[in-house]
């Protein structure tokens, strides 16, 4: 099986653009002022079967500001539900599983 250093641009950006997809209809960004500044870092963590090894965590929070600040932790909780509503995640290449194991995805306004 390849390995996770082997695995191609190609190859990691259609996973990647296939996770995406599938949390995107998951994800609410909060509205109001500088909210579109906020970044929230989730590590993920899944089993072969796409379903989640463990809890998302909570990694970090850019582009705080005082504006966002009331904005900040419904952007983590709702980063976070986002990926337990999205589990199990469909349509991964098992050979490729040491690449999608685990991974840290970064939620915006935009996903």
């Amino acid at each position: 099986a390849p390995q996770a250093a082997q695995i191609g641009a190609d190859m990691r950006a259609s996973i990647f653009g296939s996770i995406r997809r599938q949390v995107k209809p998951h994800w609410r960004s909060p509205t109001g002022a500088d909210v579109d500044k906020l970044v929230t870092l989730v590590e993920v963590r899944l089993n072969r079967d796409g379903s989640l090894a463990a809890s998302p965590r909570f990694v970090r929070q850019t582009g705080q500001t005082d504006s966002n600040a009331p904005q900040q932790q419904l952007h983590r909780e709702r980063a976070l539900n986002a990926i337990k509503l999205a589990a199990p995640f469909r349509g991964l290449p098992e050979e490729y599983y040491d690449a999608w194991k685990g991974f840290v995805l970064s939620f915006d306004r935009r996903l």
